[in-house]
C-alpha cells in the first residue's frame, strides 16, 4: 500500500527543487539540470499524494516532465547552459541571462516519442532556434508558478533560496514588472541569432567571475557597482 505523503514531505521536496533551481542558476554542470527536473517531478508527486493540486494542467510542468521522462529512462539529453555577455559591443535583448541549450536533434527525439499534450507544452514554453531549444523559459517559470503555489497553498518555505525568490517577487510587485518571461534572444538588424548562440555565448564559469567583478549582491539580488559604470 502506498502511504500518503504529508505537508513536511511536500515542503522537504519544493526546498530541494529551489536548492537545485539555485545551482542550476550559477553551475556549468550539465547534471544540475537533470536534478532540476526530476526534483520538479518529485513536488509534484508529493503534492498530489498529500491532497493539493497537482501540476498537470500546467504547460511547464508538462514540458519538464516530458524531458525529464526521456532524460531518466531513454537517452542523454545533452544539454549545455550557458550565459550572454554581462557586457556586449551590440544591444541584446532578452529577459534571462542564461540559456539550457539542447540540441535539436535531441528534441526532435524527446518530440517524436511524445504524445500531442507534451508535444504542445514543449513547444509553447520552450524557445525553439535552429541548432537548439532553449528550455530555461519553462523552467524559470515553473519555478515562478510553484514559489506562487506556496503562497496560495501557506506552505511556508524557509531557504535561502527560496528567500531569494521572494525577494525577485517582491521587488516585481513594487515596480509593477511580470513574473514571468516569453524567453528569446532580439539582436540588431544583420545579426545572426544561430551563429551568436554557436559564438557569442559565455561560460558560466566567466559569468561568475564578471558577475562577481561589477555586481553586489544581496537576498539574490544584483547591483551594478557604482565603480564599474
Amino acid at each position: 500500500m502506498s502511504q500518503k505523503a504529508t505537508k513536511n514531505d511536500c515542503l522537504a521536496e519544493i526546498k530541494r527543487f529551489f536548492r537545485h533551481y539555485s545551482r542550476f542558476c550559477e553551475s556549468p554542470d550539465p547534471d544540475v539540470v537533470r536534478e532540476v527536473l526530476a526534483s520538479a517531478y518529485s513536488v509534484n508527486d508529493k503534492l498530489r499524494k498529500a491532497g493539493y493540486p497537482n501540476f498537470f494542467k500546467m504547460e511547464e510542468f508538462v514540458a519538464i516532465k516530458t524531458i525529464r521522462n526521456y532524460a531518466i529512462h531513454q537517452a542523454e539529453i545533452y544539454n549545455v547552459t550557458q550565459s550572454l555577455p554581462l557586457a556586449s559591443l551590440i544591444p541584446i535583448e532578452a529577459e534571462l541571462g542564461i540559456l539550457c541549450l539542447i540540441p535539436i536533434d535531441t528534441v526532435n527525439n524527446i518530440l517524436e516519442g511524445a504524445v500531442p499534450e507534451s508535444i504542445d507544452a514543449i513547444k509553447n514554453t520552450c524557445i525553439f532556434y535552429r541548432d537548439y531549444a532553449d528550455i530555461y523559459p519553462a523552467i524559470f517559470n515553473f519555478g515562478v508558478k510553484l514559489f506562487l503555489y506556496t503562497e496560495k497553498h501557506n506552505l511556508e518555505v524557509d531557504t535561502t533560496e527560496y528567500e531569494n525568490v521572494a525577494a525577485s517577487i517582491k521587488f516585481e510587485r513594487e515596480n509593477n514588472y511580470p513574473h514571468h518571461v516569453t524567453g528569446g534572444i532580439k539582436l540588431p538588424p544583420g545579426h545572426d541569432i544561430d551563429e551568436f548562440l554557436k559564438q557569442g555565448l559565455h561560460a558560466m564559469e566567466d559569468r561568475a567571475v564578471l558577475q562577481k567583478l561589477f555586481y553586489s549582491e544581496k537576498d539574490g539580488m544584483f547591483t551594478l557597482n557604482k565603480k564599474s559604470h
